[in-house]
């Protein structure tokens, strides 16, 4: 009888191993999924069977074990790791000042899926020297066509998350002189840049209206070709005919510009 007693607790005891080992393993199950987030082709947040890349729970670091320097009112970042979904190799590591990694901090690195460097940038964090602002972009651009213009001003990085750009600008050019005198015309124009290397842009001042289009590096850098109208023949400056232009941004908004890629 003491037998049968024994070998059922023994029967007992294994089951209740049993079921707390699957209870564990279910509830590491959850935990892990509710540590990761998911994001589609835009790094939009997603749900996992549309997604492209994943992100580990960011965990915080002290501030100066992750760059190497402290800073006023920044104890800690976050350390922000990205996945490709399909290979689990790494895309993205760095430091971020928020949650979301919308404001890195140090030295950050992209890699392509084989596992290659493809981007490496430095985001220094110096208070007591000028930087250049995330947000909005600087930009300069000069063009010709029967007259020289150089502008400069601020543009606006429309839906910034999206793979193809939308750049709003606002800015002030001055022409090249008529008898010594010169001319100052506002500018605003609108660009639309394509993730595979292409741009078109128009553009109104109070004396013109343009359109180029041509290739752009990286955001950062286009150079076009196109044409420009004047409203009046008799009024100076007159700016018409066919138009050379050169445009150059100025950001540290990783979002409005290309990752420069390696072969």
């Amino acid at each position: 009888m003491k037998t049968v007693m024994t070998s059922n607790f023994e029967k007992k005891k294994y089951i209740s191993y049993y079921i707390i080992t699957i209870l564990f393993l279910l509830t590491s199950k959850v935990k892990a999924q509710n540590d990761t987030i998911f994001f589609d082709k835009d790094w939009k947040i997603s749900a996992k069977k549309t997604a492209l890349y994943y992100r580990i729970k960011p965990l915080k670091i002290k501030t100066k074990d992750a760059v190497g320097y402290k800073i006023n009112n920044i104890d800690s970042l976050f350390t922000i790791k990205d996945y490709y979904l399909n290979n689990n190799k790494i895309q993205f590591e760095g430091y971020s000042q928020d949650y979301n990694g919308n404001y890195l901090i140090g030295k950050a690195k992209w890699y392509n899926e084989n596992n290659s460097p493809i981007d490496i940038r430095e985001f220094n964090y110096n208070e007591n020297k000028f930087r250049i602002p995330d947000w909005p972009i600087l930009y300069l651009n000069y063009s010709i066509a029967n007259k020289s213009l150089l502008t400069g001003g601020l543009e606006f990085c429309l839906d910034c998350k999206d793979s193809n750009k939308l750049f709003l600008g606002l800015g002030y050019g001055i022409t090249n002189s008529y008898n010594n005198k010169y001319y100052s015309l506002p500018d605003l124009n609108l660009s639309y840049n394509s993730k595979t290397g292409w741009f078109c842009k128009g553009g109104i001042s109070s004396k013109h209206a343009y359109a180029l289009a041509g290739l752009s590096w990286l955001n950062t850098i286009d150079l076009g070709f196109g044409y420009s109208q004047p409203f009046d023949y008799e009024e100076k400056p007159i700016i018409k005919g066919f138009t050379f232009g050169l445009h150059i941004r100025l950001t540290n908004n990783k979002n409005a510009t290309l990752p420069m890629k390696f072969m």
